[in-house]
């Protein structure tokens, strides 16, 4: 009798700091989503690539040239989809790389004939592939379904013509805004599937605005994202 009762003391003694570890392991929270990937799409807008003429040397005494035709270039809006894969440092700051893909139309506005000729437009299909890396920093938003959040980075822009008879590449920078909408419980920190807007202003230089400066050029998208 004497030695069961020092078993079942001895389990007991044992057993509180059992069930306490059991409790402490299932109270433990789940390691952080990082991983983001999302999907969408979107319109870019136009862009105006600017005016020229077409010269001759001319032989008058004032050496001014002389003017065969003026031209003027335009890159229409168009509808563009996007994918992106983020890693999320801190439950705010996000980097990311987007791979953005738009189908344009550029069109070659012919004008002021030197011999009187009818004004033309001349205009042929590009496929543009846009490739940036950049950071999001999301605010805290409490009470708030929406998280509003600023975003920015830089890349590559290429632009093919139709039948692959040239291509351009040149520098895409962006600079931008949004709202982040968690689908599910509002109360994650890291929701795992939500709604992006994007709003975004870019800047251009070289490749197709070549000759044309820094040209700005706006983009709205939406999309889809789920975290792992």
């Amino acid at each position: 009798m004497t030695r069961t009762l020092l078993v079942l003391l001895v389990l007991g003694v044992m057993a509180p700091p059992a069930t306490a570890q059991s409790r402490g392991a299932l109270a433990r929270p789940p390691a952080p989503r990082r991983v983001e990937l999302g999907i969408g799409g979107g319109m870019a807008g136009g862009l105006s690539l600017g005016t020229r003429d077409a010269e001759l040397l001319s032989n008058n005494t004032s050496g001014s040239p002389f003017r065969l035709f003026s031209t003027d270039t335009r890159l229409a809006p168009a509808p563009i989809i996007e994918g992106r894969l983020g890693y999320r440092v801190t439950p705010r700051l996000m980097l990311e790389a987007a791979v953005t893909v738009g189908w344009p139309e550029l069109t070659t506005s012919l004008s002021d004939d030197a011999e009187s000729a009818p004004d033309v437009d001349a205009t042929e299909s590009v496929t543009e592939y846009v490739i940036t890396g950049g950071a999001v920093w999301r605010f805290a938003s409490p009470r708030r379904r929406w998280t509003p959040f600023v975003s920015g980075g830089a890349g590559v822009a290429r632009d093919v013509h139709d039948g692959q008879s040239l291509i351009e590449s040149g520098v895409d920078s962006y600079v931008g805004g949004g709202l982040i909408y968690p689908l599910g419980s509002s109360r994650a920190a890291a929701p795992r599937s939500g709604l992006r807007l994007d709003a975004r202003l870019h800047l251009l230089s070289g490749g197709i605005v070549e000759g044309a400066g820094l040209s700005p050029r706006g983009a709205i998208t939406g999309s889809i994202f789920v975290t792992f």
